[in-house]
């Protein structure tokens, strides 16, 4: 009797603490800094486990050449399989999946997993905020900050969770196409910055 309460009790301790882990790291990505509770957070479209595909919004992106533009032009776009890490502890990770480049910008794709058991808690800064949280910067040095991302199109200022099992799409589109085997670093809001090359 006392052994099935040993066990009982090690199993509600155990999910209690990661409940606790799930929501500090939550909003740990949420807000590094020392300016309370506001949010340069993950940027991201809710998905189904499995599920295939960007965002639903339009974009400058999206898979077809450019009206006119054969397929072997620059203005046809071409497409970067990339599949970096930027961010993995606890279950929940974040992967530069690719980036696009079309008509002068450059798309990065982002998929966000909750592999653990606890919701991961994210929000969607103000738009003013949003466009400040991220950048590149080129192999010249120059700094470019996103046009547009998923926060600000669709969700500005908004706070929602990540259900365990469940992956979120993301998306920035940056004014710049960087030469084909230039890298360039990427800050994508609290993230650990990024090396990027394309080829």
């Amino acid at each position: 009797m006392t052994r099935r309460y040993v066990g009982l009790l090690t199993l509600v301790a155990v999910t209690a603490c990661l409940a606790v882990v799930g929501t500090l790291g939550g909003w740990f990505l949420a807000d590094r800094g020392d300016s309370g509770p506001v949010d340069p957070t993950p940027s991201a479209r809710v998905v189904a486990t499995g599920a295939v595909g960007g965002p639903s919004t339009g974009s400058p992106t999206s898979g077809s050449p450019a009206a006119g533009a054969s397929p072997g032009s620059p203005a046809a776009g071409r497409t970067y399989q990339l599949d970096q890490s930027v961010y993995s502890q606890s279950g929940l990770t974040v992967t530069l999946v690719s980036a696009r480049t079309t008509g002068g910008k450059l798309r990065l794709n982002l998929t966000y997993r909750n592999g653990s058991p606890v919701p991961w808690p994210v929000s969607c800064p103000t738009a003013e905020v949003d466009r400040t949280s991220s950048e590149i910067v080129l192999a010249d040095g120059r700094t470019v900050r996103p046009d547009s991302t998923w926060c600000t199109t669709t969700r500005p200022d908004e706070s929602f969770t990540i259900a365990p099992g469940e992956r979120v799409e993301s998306w920035g589109v940056f004014p710049v196409v960087p030469e084909s085997g230039s890298s360039f670093e990427l800050t994508w809001y609290d993230f650990p910055t990024l090396d990027v090359r394309l080829r």
